[in-house]
């Protein structure tokens, strides 16, 4: 497989500061892992094993320590200058929280047109073509635009995010715990939204979750984390079917509801 992204014994440290020492704490630990084109990757495993540390090296929100990250088949950080401005575009993130992810004091127009005026040059009706169509894209009507987030329930909410993260029509979604903050009715909705806007726009989206049973739905690949550690990654069937590593018979035994 062609890997659209793609991570080569990446590792990440955070330095824990105290009156009596600093000490180091290295949340992810050499991991190799990738992400085809229009390809959905599931990341699991249990809080602070690193599945969210890892998504921000990806955005560049952190440095890694060592290791390297190739979108297109080129490093990430030896990319041109054109190259540079253009990743950001290609590559987005929808964080766990509708509620704190977006400005309550812009209207969802201008949230929607803020990425096209900072990044692109196209004219005022080009944008609110583009508006407009990822509006639709998402499930919300235009009447939306001339209010505030807080007009809005948590799953429209979510919605509103991935319209953002979306608007400069990226490669590779980063959806970090979309749906953990919202209701179990929402949560399936926001789901199929993201199964669909991968047919619709041959997204590939790299979904980071500790729900085992959403990843069994909508995931092609699964890569299991612990300790830092990336233990496993196989095709979703296999890994409920036949899980190798030790954590990860674990982590599934750990879920009532699924029959392996």
């Amino acid at each position: 497989m062609k890997f659209l992204l793609e991570t080569k014994n990446l590792s990440i440290e955070y330095k824990n500061v105290n009156r009596e020492r600093t000490s180091v704490t290295r949340a992810v630990d050499n991991v190799s892992m990738g992400i085809g084109e229009g390809e959905i990757y599931a990341l699991a495993g249990e809080s602070g094993c690193g599945k969210s540390t890892l998504a921000k090296a990806i955005v560049k929100l952190i440095s890694p320590v060592s290791g390297d990250i190739l979108f297109d088949q080129k490093s990430i950080y030896s990319q041109s200058k054109i190259e540079k401005k253009e990743y950001p575009l290609n590559v987005q993130m929808v964080f766990q929280n509708p509620y704190s992810s977006l400005n309550p004091k812009m209207k969802i127009g201008d949230i929607l047109k803020e990425p096209l005026d900072i990044n692109t040059k196209y004219n005022k009706s080009e944008k609110n073509e583009m508006i407009s169509q990822v509006l639709d894209d998402v499930g919300l009507s235009q009447s939306c635009l001339s209010l505030y987030p807080h007009e809005f329930s948590g799953g429209q909410r979510q919605r509103i995010a991935i319209a953002r993260a979306l608007i400069l029509n990226p490669k590779l979604l980063i959806a970090d715990e979309p749906v953990s903050a919202l209701d179990a009715s929402i949560q399936a909705q926001i789901i199929n939204l993201l199964k669909s806007l991968r047919m619709k726009r041959n997204l590939a989206i790299l979904f980071i979750s500790h729900d085992m049973n959403v990843i069994r739905y909508l995931a092609d690949r699964v890569g299991i984390m612990y300790y830092g550690k990336l233990v496993e990654e196989n095709h979703t069937a296999r890994i409920f079917n036949n899980p190798q590593a030790e954590y990860t018979k674990t982590l599934l035994s750990s879920v009532p509801s699924l029959r392996r």
